[in-house]
């Protein structure tokens, strides 16, 4: 059985709770993505023997 959470007295599933906190990561990853694209963006530039890896982004 699925272990479940109890808030105000209600008892809340726990998939209820895992899906609530990919919401909040979701949430988390376009807020920042935001704030990059309004402080102009940025560029990764990895080099790593013969791998190259340039991303750029706004």
């Amino acid at each position: 059985m699925a272990r479940a959470r109890t808030v105000a007295g209600y008892a809340i599933p726990g998939v209820i709770v895992f899906f609530f906190w990919l919401v909040v990561v979701i949430v988390a990853i376009i807020v920042l993505a935001f704030i990059v694209h309004l402080a102009g963006g940025g560029v990764l530039d990895l080099r790593l023997g013969h791998f190259i890896l340039n991303v750029g982004f706004s």
